[in-house]
């Protein structure tokens, strides 16, 4: 039998949408009907294992290409009718295809199969084939065949091919196996007895118009090379059989080798995984201690330092483990995001130890980053790498802080000119208007106050956090622990600028009331009156949607715009409003609300951000407060600077990071904020 493979096209019906974006698909793989070509598949020709292999893995493919699978089969069922298959097209298919197929274009299935056994049939020049094996179906944008929807023929690139095929089936038949008629190449002795009784009825051969020699002869010819070709058939299949048997023995070993092989592998998994437990721990209490107090980060180290050198190289192998390095060579060349995390760590050991970039792991990098990029880059590169980074790593902390528009700054003081709201024009009734009336709103109509520019001065504060380690420290103990260094300091950071823009300078934040911080949002509301205190006592109260509604309405024309307002809110205040049907939480308002902008939902059409920087709920604390944010911005002068210095008389390394940043209202006093505060006692 030949290997060729061949080809059946049918149209396919689309079941609708999934509820993962894909598309369910469903039609006849092949029928039992006589084709354009004079070929039929039985139906039978299906029921004989020749879909087993498929089952295994039947993935659908687009256009016959194995590298473009684009969807599952569901189910294969052979009927009456033919084959029948289901199948579910993934959203992910490429160029379009589920697409294309939703609007119709995509309409056609083709299987591709190989003929196991088939009986020519005469009346048709075609074959009834009899048993088959299904490779593959594709969803095809052109059916290899328009006009019929299968044809062995087509399949053959000449007709000499198709008819040097057609003799390994030839096979006089009538109209299908059953009735096929067995006719023998004729003996001498029956030549001879033939041609005497056509001699006494005084006819010959060629006389007689009742007998064809050519056509008996051209049967009988066929009909011995039809014998010999299934005698060659029931040879090749009883070796195509042995070499299957031998081939699932050695899979079945293959399966078992493999077995064994994964149970070495967990065996030597586990004995790793129990050396390096010692290590986990070890990491798991230097974070939480450092997290707790990111500034006795010298006591931290002192006291677990022998340790963190003993563990050193089983921690950075943990470290190393989790790191993905398949990107490298995947950012087309960009080699700050292909090594900033070592970057990184290679500047903070280099504070550390008070090396600079002069340490081997520095020099290293840098030797290494200059041979991925291919051009030079130098220690000022590396410093502007860390600097974003761990501004980018700040900001991805911070909740309030996104709401206010960012001004950088070029010194450390900066007047900005404000423009106040205009009062109204005037309807004149001659040809000129003799009054200036671009006047401030605040001004009385028709008087000719004209436009008075107002400006506001914009000033940073630094923010400095610092830490300090042993000079006798050893350099073993310093980078298994360089990670946790940075993500305490840039939380540090963040949790700074947070307190600072919600409270700031006020008895509720935790930088006292010496101006130490700038102005933040309850400040200026307390010092604004610019808050309302509840009517129920602070141990029975609840804060509801309509009271953060009534903080709105307080904010005159800077609460009309249920848009521009943002609902700041405490822990507790966040709990209450989820027992208020009013309120809509993160269920409701979905991809609205993200947890890198902290916003929980929505009440009334204005944003809830919950910001863990409130005070302990007491009297005279506030719950919560509205603010309108385009009045205020955020002045900042530079970026995060990270050094480190040696004090000598204490023998030690400080790490300092620090920035100038600000924070301030344009117009001043205005309501543009409005707290609610607990009930006074």
């Amino acid at each position: 039998m030949s290997n060729k493979i061949y080809h059946w096209t049918s149209t396919f019906k689309t079941l609708g949408e999934t509820d993962d974006g894909g598309v369910d698909i469903k039609g006849s793989a092949s029928t039992n009907a006589l084709d354009r070509a004079g070929d039929i598949i039985e139906s039978d020709a299906w029921a004989k294992g020749g879909l087993e292999n498929y089952k295994g893995n039947p993935i659908i493919l687009f256009n016959h290409n194995y590298d473009k699978p684009i969807g599952r089969a569901k189910d294969l069922k052979v009927t009456d009718n033919g084959l029948e298959i289901s199948a579910k097209i993934s959203k992910g298919a490429g160029d379009n295809v589920t697409q294309l197929i939703k609007d119709g274009v995509l309409g056609a299935f083709s299987v591709g199969f190989k003929v196991k056994d088939a009986d020519y049939m005469t009346e048709t020049d075609g074959y009834k084939i009899k048993d088959a094996e299904l490779f593959e179906v594709s969803v095809v944008s052109v059916p290899c065949n328009q006009g019929a929807t299968f044809g062995l023929s087509k399949s053959f690139d000449s007709m000499d091919e198709y008819n040097e095929y057609k003799q390994t089936f030839y096979k006089a038949n009538l109209k299908d196996s059953a009735d096929a008629v067995e006719i023998e190449q004729p003996s001498t002795a029956k030549a001879k007895e033939m041609e005497t009784n056509m001699s006494k009825e005084n006819k010959s051969p060629e006389s007689n118009p009742e007998f064809n020699l050519e056509s008996y002869a051209t049967e009988a010819a066929e009909k011995a090379v039809a014998q010999y070709a299934m005698k060659q058939a029931e040879l090749k299949a009883a070796e195509q059989k042995a070499a299957e048997e031998a081939a699932q023995k050695a899979s079945d070993e293959a399966e078992v080798q493999k077995a064994s092989e994964e149970a070495k592998q967990e065996e030597q998994k586990t004995v790793i995984q129990a050396g390096l437990t010692g290590a986990e721990k070890l990491m798991s209490d230097v974070e939480s201690r450092v997290k707790e107090d990111y500034s006795n980060l010298e006591g931290v180290v002192k006291s677990l330092e022998a340790q963190l050198a003993e563990k050193s190289e089983e921690i950075m192998n943990i470290r190393e483990s989790k790191r993905h390095f398949s990107d490298r060579q995947g950012n087309n060349g960009d080699w700050k995001k292909s090594f900033e995390q070592d970057i990184t760590d290679a500047k903070f050991a280099g504070l550390a130890t008070g090396q600079g970039w002069n340490t081997p792991m520095a020099k290293s990098l840098m030797e290494k980053v200059n041979t991925h990029s291919g051009v030079a880059v130098s220690s000022a590169d590396f410093e502007q790498v860390v600097s974003t980074n761990i501004e980018r790593d700040i900001e991805n902390e911070l909740v309030l802080a996104p709401l206010f528009r960012e001004i950088p700054m070029t010194s450390a003081n900066m007047i900005i000119p404000i423009l106040p709201d205009s009062g109204y024009a005037e309807f004149a009734s001659g040809s000129a208007v003799s009054n200036d009336n671009l006047d401030m709103r605040s001004a009385t109509y028709g008087d000719d106050a004209g436009v008075t520019m107002s400006e506001r001065t914009l000033s940073t504060k630094k923010l400095i956090s610092q830490s300090f380690l042993g000079n006798e420290t050893e350099e073993d103990a310093i980078l298994p622990i360089l990670p946790l260094i940075r993500e305490s300091m840039v939380r540090s950071h963040a949790r700074s600028i947070e307190n600072s823009i919600l409270a700031g300078d006020d008895a509720d934040g935790v930088f006292g009331t010496s101006g130490a911080s700038f102005e933040g949002l309850l400040h200026l509301a307390r010092n604004d009156s610019d808050f309302t205190q509840s009517s129920t006592a602070f141990a029975t109260d609840t804060v509801s949607s309509l009271e953060l509604l009534s903080m709105r309405k307080n904010m005159g024309k800077y609460g009309v715009n249920p848009a521009d307002v943002v609902y700041i809110v405490s822990q507790r205040t966040y709990y209450e409003l989820l027992e208020d049907t009013e309120f809509q939480d993160a269920n409701l308002v979905g991809d609205m609300a993200t947890k890198l902008s902290g916003e929980i939902g929505q009440v009334f059409g204005s944003r809830v951000l919950l910001c863990d920087e409130f005070a302990t709920p007491a009297v005279s604390k506030f719950a919560a407060i509205a603010v309108n944010p385009r009045n205020y911005v955020l002045p900042r002068l530079r970026g995060v600077t990270v050094e480190s210095d040696y004090e000598v008389i204490n023998q030690r390394r400080v790490l300092v990071a620090s920035q100038r940043i600000g924070f301030i209202d344009l117009i001043d006093g205005v309501t543009s904020k409005w707290g609610h505060m607990y009930k006074a006692s």
